[in-house]
C-alpha cells in the first residue's frame, strides 16, 4: 500500500521534530506513512501548497510563519482557528482543504497531562502574536483571566479587544496572585518577570523547547515553583492534528523525542 503524505512547513524547519513525532503516532497503528519538512518562501507558500495536495498529499502541519498565509488558503476553517485567527493544520477533505488550529489544545492537554493546579486561574502571556493569541483563546475557554504583557502595548491592547468576547482578558496592571506565566516570545521573556505579582505557588511555561527556553525557564526558578518548556505541547498538539487527518488518535504517553 502506498505511503499516506503528510508533512510541516515552515521556514526555517530544519530543527522540526515533527517527522519523529509523525512517525511514532503512525507506528502505534501500523500505518504507512511519509512524513516530510517542506521548506517554503512567503511569495512560494501557495504554490508549494498547491503542488503538495495536487500529488496526492493528505495533511501538512503549518509552523512560523505561515500560520496567517494557511488560514487565508483554507477553503473552510474550524471555530477554533477562527478564534485564534490562525491555522497550524491544512487536512484534505472531499469537501476541499480544511484549516484548524491545534496549538491552544495542545496547550492545555500538556498542562492537564502534567497536573498543573492554579489557585487562582489567573495567567500572565507574554507576547500578541500568533502563537499568543491561540494560548489565549484556550485559557480564556479553559476559565482563566488573561493578562497580556507585549513589548508594543497597542498590539496587547488590540489582542485583548479581538478576544474579550471569551473572557477576561486586558493589559496587565500590576494584578495579584498571578499563578501562571506563559512565554510565547522568541528571546528576552525573562525580562519581564521581575514586574509580575506572583502567587507564591506560581507555575512557568515556555512554549519554546530545547535551548530555545532554557534562558527564561532558570530565570523563573526565582520566582516560580515549577518549570515547564514546550515540548509536551508540541506532542499534544500534532496528535490532535493527526487524529484530524487519520480519525485514529495516538496514545502520547509513550513517545520519545
Amino acid at each position: 500500500m502506498n505511503a499516506l503524505r503528510y508533512g510541516v512547513i515552515g521556514n526555517p524547519i530544519s530543527h522540526s521534530l515533527s517527522p519523529q513525532l509523525h512517525q511514532q503516532f503512525a507506528k502505534q497503528f501500523k500505518l504507512n506513512i511519509d512524513y516530510g519538512k517542506i521548506c517554503a518562501t512567503q511569495k512560494g507558500f501557495n504554490r508549494v501548497l498547491n503542488d503538495f495536495f495536487a500529488s496526492g498529499g493528505k495533511g501538512l502541519n503549518v509552523t512560523a510563519p505561515f500560520k496567517l498565509q494557511a488560514l487565508d488558503y483554507a477553503d473552510m476553517i474550524t471555530q477554533r482557528a477562527e478564534d485564534a485567527n490562525s491555522v497550524n493544520t491544512l487536512v484534505m477533505t472531499k469537501d476541499g482543504i480544511l484549516g484548524d488550529s491545534t496549538d491552544g489544545m495542545g496547550f492545555l492537554r500538556d498542562l492537564y497531562n502534567k497536573q498543573l493546579e492554579f489557585n487562582n486561574k489567573r495567567a500572565i502571556l507574554l507576547g500578541a502574536g500568533g502563537v499568543a493569541r491561540c494560548i489565549a483563546s484556550a485559557l480564556l475557554l479553559d476559565g482563566f483571566e488573561v493578562y497580556l504583557i507585549n513589548r508594543t502595548q497597542s498590539k496587547a491592547v488590540q489582542l485583548a479587544d479581538d478576544l474579550s468576547h471569551l473572557g477576561h482578558i486586558k493589559v496587565y496592571n500590576k494584578e495579584n496572585y498571578i499563578d501562571l506565566v506563559v512565554n510565547s516570545v522568541s528571546r528576552n521573556g525573562e525580562r519581564y518577570l521581575k514586574d509580575i505579582f506572583f502567587d507564591l505557588d506560581a507555575k512557568a511555561y515556555d512554549l519554546n523547547y530545547g535551548e530555545k527556553a532554557e534562558a527564561f525557564l532558570t530565570h523563573a526558578k526565582q520566582f516560580t515553583t515549577q518549570q515547564v518548556n514546550g515540548l509536551g505541547m508540541l506532542i499534544e498538539q500534532g496528535a490532535e492534528s493527526f487524529g484530524l487527518w487519520t480519525g485514529k488518535h495516538p496514545d502520547t504517553s509513550s513517545i520519545n523525542l
